[in-house]
């Protein structure tokens, strides 16, 4: 055995309003799911260090948002594991993974070009199929910090290394019934993440996503954001009354937008 040598991949954490319950499986911890970017295999560790500085950075400086559409088995003969396929809602990962792919390449690692799968993996076997697509439901997600990821011991990976990235939106304590600071580029992309915390609260508001041409305001936010609230109370209820129309966009660091949203519950 080769000491020196190491199985890594480069990957992202991975967040999410994670279910309470699950059906029978050898579950991944929460701390374990990730999406992977690039899978290297085994190698020696110092070789892909000393190119580490080099890192291709990506295009986003927020961690990118998406929703889990569908329960996968893989591989597709004799499947090994349950995931959730990740439909992404902007295509800046997907472009960031080709590059990172490339950049691998040209450095002379074994990484594959076939076409990227985005998805989490929950479980190993043994596992009833079945039982796993009767249980999933599309739930909204984010990805976080990218690692270097060494795969230590059966469902256990260690980050090596990090690039990280601030999170989309971050619950606060605050006197409201519940409050967030939301970060963005943008105003439409402070509307989106805006929608998604309210995702990770209330899962099926999901489905109640309006995707506007424009936003020029914070009222405008917090109206597109208060008819989904309305629609999906008035449709299979909701546990919020409504966004606040509160607080002022301020700047933030690099060049990112900051937003308090409060919501009265």
């Amino acid at each position: 055995m080769d000491l020196s040598k190491k199985r890594l991949f480069f990957g992202m954490e991975l967040h999410a309003p994670w279910p309470m319950n699950w059906p029978k499986g050898r579950m991944l911890k929460e701390a374990n799911r990730h999406l992977t970017l690039a899978f290297l295999g085994s190698v020696v560790f110092e070789d892909v260090k000393s190119i580490l500085s080099e890192f291709p950075s990506p295009s986003f400086r927020l961690g990118p948002c998406g929703f889990f559409d569908s329960c996968l088995f893989l591989p597709s003969k004799e499947s090994r594991a349950a995931a959730w396929h990740i439909d992404w809602h902007e295509p800046a990962l997907s472009v960031f993974q080709k590059q990172l792919v490339h950049w691998l390449r040209e450095h002379k690692f074994s990484v594959s070009s076939k076409s990227w799968l985005p998805h989490v993996t929950v479980c190993r076997r043994p596992f009833e199929a079945e039982e796993w697509k009767h249980h999933f439901k599309p739930l909204a997600c984010y990805a976080g910090t990218i690692h270097l990821y060494e795969h230590a011991a059966s469902l256990t990976y260690r980050p090596l290394w990090s690039w990280p990235l601030q999170a989309p939106f971050q619950e606060i304590e605050h006197t409201a019934d519940l409050a967030f600071h939301v970060y963005g580029e943008d105003l439409f992309q402070l509307y989106f993440h805006a929608f998604w915390a309210l995702c990770f609260k209330h899962p099926l508001l999901l489905g109640y996503f309006q995707e506007p041409k424009k936003i020029e305001s914070v009222e405008q936010i917090v109206m597109y954001l208060n008819q989904a609230v309305s629609q999906a109370d008035r449709e299979s209820g909701c546990p919020f009354k409504a966004v606040s129309f509160h607080g002022e966009i301020e700047p933030f660091a690099d060049n990112l937008l900051k937003w308090e949203m409060l919501v009265d519950v």
